[in-house]
Parts: C-alpha cells; structure tokens; sequence
C-alpha cells in the first residue's frame, strides 16, 4: 500500500478549510479516514511523487467536504433568544463547493487507482 504523508494532508486540510489547530485536532477523525480510504484507493505499481502529492490533496478535499457537511448539519437550525428556530442555509454552496473539489481531486488520481470506476460513476450522476 502507497504510503501517504498524514502531515502533509493534515496542512492541505488545514489550508482549505481555514481551521484553528484546535478545529484541526478536533477533526482528525474526518481527517484521518479521508487519509485511509484514499490510501487504500491507490494502485502502487502506477504510483509516482506526483501521484501521491495529488492523494494527499484528495484526502484532504474529502476530509473537507465531510467537514464542511458536518457543520452544515451542526449549524442547520438555529434558536433565537425568543425560542425561534430558524434554518441557517448559508452551508448549501459550500457544501456544493466542497463537492465539485473532492469530485475533482478524485477525478485527478483516477489513473492511479485500484477498481475504482463504480466511485467514479457513481458520483458523476
């Protein structure tokens, strides 16, 4: 199995998302599985240092997109001091952003990987 640099995806998550390194550590749950899936996605014999610095950015814009829906969903619904709720839709482009930028990454190491078509196809629909 290719051997990723956590570290260097940990800093790629961190540029796109803009997290304190407390965010980041609380994180590194989303992080790190993003890390283990696109790991196992890779195909060593057609690997090169190119590839594996595209990987680490995949696993990073994975890790964001699941970051960036997991504070969609935290942040869904908000109570006013008068007992309100309200929706909080200001997430929905992000999410959309977030998206186009993990399908894209992973679009970018798709020569690389291991039976991977059915994710790719997947995803296009």
């Amino acid at each position: 199995m290719i051997k990723l640099s956590l570290e260097n995806v940990i800093a790629q998550f961190d540029h796109l998302s803009g997290c304190s390194s407390q965010q980041t550590t609380e994180n590194l749950g989303l992080i790190e599985n993003s890390y283990h899936m696109v790991s196992r996605l890779l195909d060593d014999r057609r690997c090169t240092a190119g590839d594996i610095s595209r990987a680490e950015y995949a696993a990073a814009a994975c890790a964001f997109y699941d970051y960036v829906c997991k504070e969609n969903a935290r942040n869904k619904l908000i109570c006013t001091l008068s007992g309100k709720a309200s929706a909080d839709v200001a997430y929905e482009s992000r999410v959309r952003s977030a998206r186009c930028l993990k399908e894209s990454a992973l679009e970018a190491i798709r020569p690389v990987t291991l039976g991977t078509d059915f994710l790719f196809k997947a995803m296009e629909g």
